[in-house]
């Protein structure tokens, strides 16, 4: 699928901050009218913030935006990972967070930055790509097993 036009996946720079921050907010409160025990903490956008002006400055990290004619509509932001020492490889790429603004949906913009993504975790030689989906969070269930994940690993939690 062809991204709209005028649609460039394009390296983050500090002048994008503030709307990856937005484009994140959404989608954790989307998050959270799915699945109750999603709550984020007061002052959750100021957290992100900093995290993610963290990676913007890494040259070890990769953060990219969907720039539609000068809006960001989506963003991606990943990082390579060390594995644990008793496991191969060594490291692995880590996605954080990747996310599309509700009304770019569906129009090859997730796909595009997943590929931009892959590509700069090639160029690096890291071969696997790990992330984190919530279990009620179908939409995204079928947007990542569409692009070829697999589940790994499933977490668990219990209430104390």
């Amino acid at each position: 699928m062809a991204l709209p036009e005028h649609v460039e996946i394009r390296p983050a720079t500090d002048r994008d901050l503030e709307t990856i921050v937005a484009l994140w907010m959404a989608m954790m409160r989307e998050h959270e009218r799915f699945d109750s025990r999603i709550c984020l903490a007061d002052r959750a956008d100021n957290a992100y913030r900093q995290y993610a002006k963290y990676y913007l400055t890494q040259d070890d990290a990769a953060v990219f935006v969907a720039d539609h004619s000068g809006e960001v509509v989506a963003f991606s932001l990943a990082y390579p990972a060390r594995n644990l020492p008793m496991f191969r490889p060594a490291q692995y790429g880590y996605l954080s967070d990747l996310t599309v603004g509700e009304r770019w949906r569906r129009k090859g913009i997730g796909r595009a930055l997943l590929e931009a993504t892959k590509d700069w975790f090639r160029r690096r030689n890291v071969a696997h790509v790990h992330l984190q989906v919530y279990t009620r969070n179908a939409p995204g269930l079928a947007f990542w097993r569409k692009a070829g994940f697999v589940e790994f690993v499933e977490g668990m939690r219990i209430q104390c």
